[in-house]
């Protein structure tokens, strides 16, 4: 697929994904210490990828968003199953965050300095090194951790206490704002997600 098949509304979804997935991964590590290793190379690469060919391209394809487009489905489709509170807090948080750091012309250039340092410690270490986590980590903890209110993930404390995860976390945190930055350029809104949610649940059901 690529960005001349993609609607402005299916872009917008596909951003959508990445703030779900990315939230989700959050969640799984934070709560069973485990977490899908395709999935947290693609939110690294989506954070180090500052000049994608298209929106797709930035989560390297369908293959990494699908886990994203299932669970729109399931958070703002009609579902028998109930919704996931929680899932909901986080995207809520980071897209409210990110409406700030658009604010924040200073946070932005700090957050852009960093990933180029990140960038080139990646043809070091490559994109799974323990360092390229620390470092991104690092990064959120300096620029959006600075933001209010703070995102608090729940989890078991032996789990979030344990540095490699927490940088882990972070590091998924700073994605999913890399999406939600995305979302809004791409004209994406609270009303976006009233106004256009049937769309956005079909849509999701469509590319996944």
């Amino acid at each position: 697929m690529t960005i001349e098949q993609l609607t402005s509304l299916e872009e917008r979804t596909i951003a959508l994904a990445g703030i779900f997935q990315n939230c989700h991964q959050v969640q799984q590590l934070a709560t069973t210490g485990k977490i899908d290793t395709y999935y947290l190379d693609i939110a690294v690469k989506a954070i180090l990828n500052t000049s994608p060919e298209n929106t797709l391209s930035i989560f390297q394809g369908i293959p990494g968003i699908r886990d994203g487009l299932n669970i729109i489905q399931q958070q703002l489709g009609h579902s028998k199953s109930p919704r996931d509170t929680e899932l909901t807090r986080y995207s809520i948080s980071v897209l409210f965050l990110a409406n700030k750091l658009l604010k924040n012309p200073d946070m932005l250039k700090q957050l852009s300095n960093g990933i180029e340092k990140a960038q080139n410690q990646v043809e070091h270490f490559g994109d799974d090194h323990t360092n390229i986590y620390a470092n991104l980590g690092g990064l959120y903890s300096d620029t959006i951790s600075q933001l209010n209110p703070r995102i608090m993930v729940s989890g078991e404390p032996e789990i979030l206490n344990n540095p490699d995860n927490a940088n882990k976390i972070r590091t998924l945190l700073l994605s999913s704002i890399r999406s939600a930055v995305l979302w809004q350029q791409l004209g994406g809104s609270r009303w976006q997600l009233l106004l256009k949610r049937k769309k956005i649940v079909s849509i999701a059901k469509e590319l996944s």
